[in-house]
């Protein structure tokens, strides 16, 4: 049980910490990662930034043995949904909420670490539907 929410708010960590580092605005002192990082600050690249994100901490968690198979599938799908809600959000925070100035960027920057929650309950979701056991077998003998 610790170690499940461990591993999760590694998740939520690792993809803070990579969002910050792919995002590539003017005020950082690394270079752009060429494929990865932010072309300009459009929806879209948002929304491939979030999805490379993604799929970097998956790429890391896959390396280090820290992904397991059952959670292969739910994540590759987390890999597609979570970043294809990104628009509505901040369609909802711009045009929804009419949301200005510094209210605006408070908006945006929560929704850095809500993000990857919002990957972490979706990828628990389609795990537990797709992994379940076999209708008729007991839980302690389907694999």
């Amino acid at each position: 049980m610790i170690g499940a929410v461990l591993n999760r708010l590694a998740f939520i960590v690792a993809n803070v910490l990579v969002m910050i580092i792919l995002h590539g605005n003017s005020r950082q002192w690394w270079p752009r990662i060429p494929y990865l990082s932010l072309r300009d600050e459009s929806v879209g690249e948002h929304t491939r930034l979030l999805f490379n994100t993604l799929a970097v901490v998956t790429a890391g968690q896959a390396l280090i043995g820290r992904l397991p198979r059952t959670y292969w599938l739910p994540r590759a799908l987390t890999l597609g949904v979570v970043p294809a809600l990104l628009p509505g959000l901040i369609w909802l925070g711009r045009s929804g909420l009419r949301l200005k100035g510094a209210i605006a960027e408070r908006y945006n920057l929560a929704l850095v670490p809500i993000l990857p929650v919002m990957a972490i309950v979706v990828e628990d979701r389609l795990a537990a539907a797709l992994n379940t056991p076999e209708e008729g077998v007991p839980a302690e003998t389907a694999q």
